[in-house]
């Protein structure tokens, strides 16, 4: 058996791979599974889940309209999923079934006063789940869960004025909440076991929509009056602009993208804005739709591609999920240029001990190994 070496070369720009069509009405929220092998969707006319290999739509439980609406979909190898609807109602389906493509509600029920759930947001530690909540009637609640279908109520206060548009727990053991408000532009720290304030800073006149990175020392948001912008999130001082001149000052959402070294966002034109996030120059802009409004997005990195999501948000067009992909291509021995092939011969041509560690240290970089989660733990959906 001959070995074949390979490179990878990143290949620029995303193209269109296709896209999703089974919703009737505008998609409100997306969200991918942690392993990339399924999206959720959801809009007026309910949820929707995706087999993103076969571009399938999967069975779900049985819908009712009061938890239809679904506005913010946190997700979840037994995948689990969790959304709230614009009726106050929260949502935890859990996957199931021999090839585990059904799904089996596990919570079904309306929260606080009823009002329209505005985000959501879990911190997994352990065999602890604890899923966050803000509503439009400012109330922040959090739960624990313990995927036998419980949510057992940790804390529920009432913020004093505006409304939350984003929830996150902060990686640390005190597991406080971030609140970002909505029409005020002010983020506050809420103590993890009783919801009390105990930080509050300023991060623009307006937030429509907020993502923190995953080594929580940045976040994005959309700041409704010209764009995107990149802020510190120990202080909340604005670090960069990303500027869309928007028509309109609707919410659009926005995310990092490619291990946050992209920024990833939404218009009103139809457009789906991918920035270089140290630079601030943009990158591409992808065509989602002629005119109709996209202010749903979503991203997801693989070991050998990204993904960029774009859904509809308007009733008055055909709504569809697009999916557009950037691959890093590999190519064998025989493929690569001149120069790379003299210095392969020449690093085979090494002593024998020096050329098998040579090899081991390639195959180490080409073997991905999968521990399967024992069977009563789940992760949810980010």
């Amino acid at each position: 058996m001959s070995l074949k070496p390979y490179c990878q070369v990143n290949i620029k720009e995303y193209h269109l791979e296709g896209r999703l069509l089974g919703h009737r009405n505008a998609i409100n929220c997306l969200a991918v599974s942690c392993n990339g092998s399924l999206l959720a969707s959801g809009g007026s006319d309910g949820m929707r889940i995706w087999d993103l290999k076969k571009r399938l739509q999967l069975p779900t439980p049985r819908q009712s309209p009061a938890i239809q609406n679904p506005v913010d979909p946190v997700t979840s190898t037994r995948e689990t999923l969790c959304f709230g609807t614009g009726l106050g109602f929260l949502g935890i389906w859990q996957q199931q079934g021999e090839g585990l493509e059904n799904f089996d509600a596990k919570v079904s029920r309306r929260i606080g006063n009823g009002k329209e759930i505005m985000c959501l947001t879990y911190d997994h530690a352990g065999d602890d789940t604890r899923i966050a909540s803000g509503t439009r009637d400012r109330c922040v609640q959090v739960w624990s869960f313990n995927f036998k279908g419980l949510l057992i109520p940790i804390f529920s206060v009432e913020l004093s004025t505006t409304i939350p548009c984003t929830v996150n727990f902060k990686h640390s053991a005190s597991r406080n909440l971030l609140v970002f408000r909505m029409y005020d532009g002010e983020v506050h720290t809420l103590r993890g076991t009783d919801g009390v304030i105990i930080a509050t800073y300023n991060a623009g006149p307006m937030i429509g929509h907020t993502a923190v990175d995953a080594s929580h020392t940045l976040f994005l948001i959309d700041n409704v009056m010209n764009g995107f912008s990149l802020h510190q999130l120990d202080d909340g001082a604005c670090i960069r602009t990303y500027n869309t001149d928007p028509v309109k000052t609707f919410p659009k959402q926005v995310v990092f993208g490619e291990k946050a070294t992209l920024i990833v966002g939404g218009s009103d034109t139809g457009i789906i804005y991918v920035f270089d996030k140290n630079e601030g120059t943009l990158k591409q802009e992808l065509q989602h739709a002629d005119k109709a409004q996209v202010q749903t997005v979503a991203t997801y990195d693989g070991t050998h591609h990204s993904i960029i999501f774009g859904a509809t948000s308007v009733n008055d067009a055909e709504p569809n999920i697009s999916i557009w992909s950037r691959q890093r291509k590999r190519y064998t021995y025989n493929e690569r240029a001149p120069t790379r092939r003299r210095a392969l011969n020449e690093l085979l041509s090494l002593r024998s001990f020096i050329r098998t560690r040579s090899l081991q240290i390639l195959m180490s970089h080409t073997l991905v190994v999968f521990f399967p989660l024992p069977s009563r733990q789940t992760h949810f959906w980010a």
